[in-house]
C-alpha cells in the first residue's frame, strides 16, 4: 500500500501533466496548417503531411490524457497502482517512472507481444 504522502506527490505530478496536455491539445486544435491560399502539388503534399503529423501528435497526447484521468480516478478510489489485467500491485519504481501506467511489466509485455511480436523494450 502506498503512503498518503506518496499518493499526494503522484497526484500532483499527474495533475501538472494533465494541465500541460490540456494546453497542448488546445493549441493543436486551434493551430491552422493550411492558410487557405491556392497551393501547388508540393505545397498540398506538405500540408497533408503536416496535418497527419498533427493528428498523430493529438492522438498520442489524447491517449496520455485519458490514462492520466484514469490514474487520478484510481487514486480517488484507492485502487491506484494495481495492474488492470492481473490485479497485482505495480512495482513502485515503475510507477515513479510512469505514474499513469495501467499494467505491470509482465502484463504490458504480453500485450505488446500480442500486438507487435517479441518486445525488445526493457521496462522497469
Amino acid at each position: 500500500m502506498r503512503s498518503k504522502k506518496d499518493l499526494n506527490k503522484i497526484e500532483a505530478t499527474l495533475l501538472e501533466r494533465k494541465k500541460k496536455l490540456e494546453e497542448e491539445l488546445t493549441y493543436l486544435h486551434n493551430e491552422k496548417i493550411d492558410d487557405g491560399q491556392v497551393q501547388d502539388p508540393g505545397d498540398q503534399a506538405l500540408s497533408a503531411l503536416l496535418e497527419n503529423l498533427k493528428s498523430s501528435l493529438q492522438d498520442n497526447e489524447l491517449n496520455e490524457y485519458r490514462m492520466i484521468l484514469t490514474a487520478l480516478e484510481q487514486i480517488q478510489k484507492g485502487t491506484y497502482g494495481t495492474c488492470s489485467d492481473c490485479q497485482q500491485e505495480i512495482p513502485e519504481k515503475r510507477l515513479e517512472s510512469y505514474p499513469n501506467v495501467a499494467r505491470c511489466v509482465v502484463c504490458q509485455e504480453i500485450i505488446e507481444e500480442s500486438l507487435f511480436g517479441k518486445s525488445k523494450i526493457n521496462y522497469l
